[in-house]
């Protein structure tokens, strides 16, 4: 068996030598011999099968015992902290680096054998002395060491030349690169990026002129083993050099790397100009480089450098740089840490795996084949949400330590569980693995039935998580008693890059939510005017009459119908809720108390006949079946006949961070991207739009079969969503670290309001105000109680925050210092009907207000 020897192994140089020879470990004998003791370094080369000697090169007995049968011997021991100048120097260092380097090598020349071949890093620096700048300096010019490690290395170069040993002697360039626990930071690339990344300031003497010859780290450990396996050459001396550049182009890269970095000229003196080896006869033995310096360079920079860490508990790495061709595919990842551990696990589907975190630990899942759905829930923040997302084959899911998380399987599925550190036994460990249920199996069962894993537009697989407000409950099922149970379901809204639609990825049952509905629209007189302005512009803009029939797709009270039948116009509501059909029954208007369906639209049809006008406030938000709703609306339509809908603006939620108008109701986010893309892929065409101001920020999208005319809105809303940037991720992203200022910032200001001993109330409970207050973590503790006019609601409570909400007599009998306004979007209305409460004293605000970090009352 070839037998390998390499001193020094530990160093900078032996570090990269040794793992281009982990591969052979098992077919060779290689031993490293190095006087240092690194933990994870010998843990390394045990585990390749290398072996280890901890001892000095001066150690005779030693030394001689493992290198009598050598074959190859790489003599890299040596000490490399040496001084750069003649005053650096202290004697009795000089004393050290003379002794080991030259007895060192002394002591290794006679003990190896006749036959075995010995590697020696000598250095381009024994052209120290010379008085004249000189490029490309060749093998055969004459050296001039002044500096004890440069005459220290001609010294053992010459040992070398006058022994019958066959040798190559390498004279390194200044040697760069990124290592490990071996780095060398004195060498003028790595000293300029570690500069570099931390935003410093790199001095150039006499403005950088001199001259250096470098060479990558990485190219040097293999042109020493290309040098040991070339049995052709031996006793020779080759430059090992791949740039020669000036110390300033150095700089100059690090800053194209970092530009914060700051380049500063002196007038400081140098000792010379420096001077540049030529590599001409070591490529002419066939070697070549494959590294360079700024890919270098920035390899270290970025390395060390402040990095931008993801914030989610949870996060999703996606193989790239696919190779694709005829036998398949190969993806790659690049994972945040090193793994020891590979755990292949199967798992059926509808079973749930997990609900245990890691204490030190980062959790790291490599789907292999199958489906889950991830719960999470962070550990180390009182009363913090569960979060969900979909995991899809390919995906690595990587989960913080003091995460708990939980896999609900949809499909059955084979994962890799990668694992830094080792289990203390068979399942659970102290440090590695501790049990704590986050799902049971109700909840687990609930997730598999009604959890959304593709777009409802393209069909795709690929959601992307936008935001988690955690397991929310209803929000207008509001509780009849503080003691009732909540019943509570994930709330996240999702994104498909594909369609750039925005989705929950959990759906209620619908029979949950609107079979019984506390929502009343005509509770204000704003929404009043904006339906009757509505009715009166579709009057005048559809040519409505009294043949006219007009239907309207959840029609709540009636709200925008009452307007068109006091003008003889023939109307028809669709309202699932029982009870807030019959207040539009009592009021003489016909309504079908039943979900639309396409046996609705039928049943219609052959009762009543075709439609002018269809429209739906609001409902292309709180349906999943749209596409049934949509086909159902153009068949009650006759031909030419427009559908109408108004949903709320995602543009204007994220611009204005309106992010309480997401709630179980709300299933769907709408931009006029996403719905273009819905009605086009459908058949149908929006043909106008306009922006109102209802639910903080709305549009009105008008659409039909086959436009005579596309309104030049319609273009200009594309354009604008675009430049917004609602088809980039990176804007999703940041909309969702805003709402988690947002909650941080409210969660302080209550706290301080409360601190003051301050009487809390509420005014109005919309489902927003159900989102907000669970999110923000806000009870009864907080907030005394709150004023709805609207009396379905009266002596209830918020789900969740359980605070009870109440007629406005409360505000006489237990007068508040502070009215917090839930229903934001009239406060101007609510404040007009209370001026009588702000007179005496008592301070309004808005739940928005609080998002500011730095309010104060008024």
């Amino acid at each position: 068996m070839n037998k390998i020897v390499i001193t020094g192994g530990l160093g900078y140089i032996g570090t990269e030598l040794c793992k281009l020879y982990s591969g052979e470990a098992r077919y060779k004998n290689i031993i490293v011999v190095d006087n240092r003791f690194k933990s994870e370094r010998v843990k390394q080369l045990r585990d390749w099968g290398i072996k280890f000697v901890h001892g000095s090169i001066l150690d005779k007995n030693l030394i001689s015992g493992i290198l009598y049968d050598a074959d190859t011997v790489f003599h890299l021991a040596g000490i490399t902290d040496v001084a750069y100048t003649k005053s650096g120097e202290d004697p009795q260092q000089e004393k050290i680096i003379e002794e080991t380097g030259v007895n060192g090598t002394r002591l290794v020349l006679a003990c190896i054998p006749k036959t075995c071949k010995i590697l020696f890093p000598s250095t381009h620096v024994v052209y120290e002395g010379l008085k004249k700048t000189k490029k490309d300096i060749t093998e055969d010019e004459s050296t001039h060491p002044v500096l004890t490690y440069a005459r220290g290395k001609i010294q053992s170069e010459n040992d070398l030349k006058s022994s019958s040993k066959n040798f190559i002697i390498l004279r390194l360039a200044s040697v760069y690169g990124y290592s490990t626990d071996t780095m060398r930071l004195s060498i003028m690339p790595n000293l300029f990026s570690k500069i570099a990344s931390q935003n410093g300031t790199i001095q150039l003497f006499s403005g950088g002129i001199q001259l250096k010859s470098l060479v990558p780290l990485i190219d040097v450990a293999r042109c020493f083993k290309f040098m040991a396996e070339k049995e052709n050459i031996c006793r020779e001396i080759f430059h090992v050099s791949k740039e020669s550049v000036t110390v300033k182009e150095v700089a100059e890269l690090c800053k194209n790397i970092n530009p914060q970095l700051t380049i500063k000229e002196t007038k400081d003196e140098i000792p010379n100009l420096g001077y540049t080896i030529s590599n001409k006869k070591l490529l002419s033995t066939g070697f070549t480089f494959r590294h360079n310096l700024e890919r270098s360079l920035n390899e270290m920079i970025v390395n060390w450098s402040e990095k931008s860490v993801d914030p989610e508990l949870e996060y999703i790495i996606q193989g790239d740089n696919d190779f694709i061709d005829e036998r398949g595919s190969i993806s790659n990842y690049e994972l945040p840490e090193p793994i020891n551990w590979v755990g292949l696990i199967e798992s059926k589907k509808g079973v749930i795996r997990a609900n245990h975190y890691h204490p030190v630990q980062e959790q790291k899942c490599l789907l292999v084949t199958g489906k889950y759905i991830s719960v999470i829930k962070d550990l180390s923040t009182p009363g913090s949400p569960i979060n969900t997302r979909i995991v899809n084959a390919g995906d690595i899911s990587i989960i913080k330590p003091n995460v708990a998380h939980t896999m609900v399987f949809l499909e059955d599925s084979i994962f890799l569980n990668l694992v830094r550190g080792e289990r203390e036994h068979k399942n659970y460990g102290i440090t590695h693995t501790i049990p704590h249920v986050l799902v049971d199996k109700d909840l687990s069962e609930q997730l598999i039935q009604n959890y959304s894993t593709k777009c409802r537009i393209s069909g795709s697989k690929n959601l992307k998580p936008v935001l988690s407000l955690g397991l929310s409950p209803l929000a207008n099922n509001l509780l009849n008693s503080e003691k009732d149970k909540d019943e509570l379901y994930p709330l996240e809204m999702t994104y498909c890059p594909d369609s750039h639609n925005c989705q929950l990825s959990y759906i209620v049952p619908p029979q949950k939510m609107f079979d019984h509905y506390l929502y009343v629209s005509s509770t204000t007189n704003s929404f009043m005017d904006h339906f009757k302005h509505t009715a009166k512009q579709y009057i005048k803009e559809f040519q409505l009459t009294s043949k006219s029939l007009v239907v309207d797709i959840g029609s709540n009270d009636g709200i925008f119908l009452r307007p068109l039948k006091d003008k003889n116009i023939q109307v028809i509501g669709i309202e699932p809720a029982q009870n807030i059909a019959k207040m539009a029954l009592d009021q003489k208007i016909e309504v079908i108390n039943k979900y639309f369906t396409d046996s609705v639209a039928e049943e219609i049809c052959n009762k009543f006949g075709h439609a002018d006008l269809v429209t739906a406030s609001n409902v292309f938000a709180h349906a999943d079946n749209i596409d049934e709703i949509t086909h159902g609306a153009f068949k009650l339509l006759k031909k030419g006949g427009s559908f109408v809908i108004e949903v709320q603006y995602l543009l204007d939620m994220i611009n204005n961070l309106t992010f309480d108008n997401i709630y179980h109701e709300h299933i769907n986010y709408w931009s006029v991207t996403s719905l273009n893309n819905f009605f086009t892929a459908a058949g149908y065409a929006i043909y106008k739009v306009e922006h109102i101001d209802t639910h903080g920020g709305s549009i009105r999208v008008y659409i039909c079969e086959t436009p005579s005319n596309i309104d030049e809105s319609v273009p200009k809303f594309l354009e604008e969503e675009d430049n917004f940037g609602l088809k980039d991720y990176k804007t999703y992203i940041e909309f969702s670290k805003q709402v988690r200022r947002a909650r941080d910032s409210v969660r302080k200001n209550i706290d301080l309001l409360v601190d003051q001993k301050l009487v809390i109330a509420g005014y109005g409970s919309p489902a927003k105000a159900t989102t907000t207050l669970n999110y923000y973590g806000v009870t009864k503790k907080d907030i005394h109680y709150i004023i709805d006019d609207n009396q379905l609601k009266q002596n209830k409570f918020i789900p969740g925050a359980r605070i009870p909400i109440c007629s406005r007599d409360m505000l006489e009998k237990n007068s508040p210092d502070v009215v917090i306004v839930m229903a934001w979007n009239f406060y101007d209305e609510i404040t007009k009907n209370n001026q009588e409460l702000i007179q005496r004293g008592i301070k309004f605000i808005k739940i928005k207000d609080l998002e500011n970090p730095d309010f104060s009352l008024p």
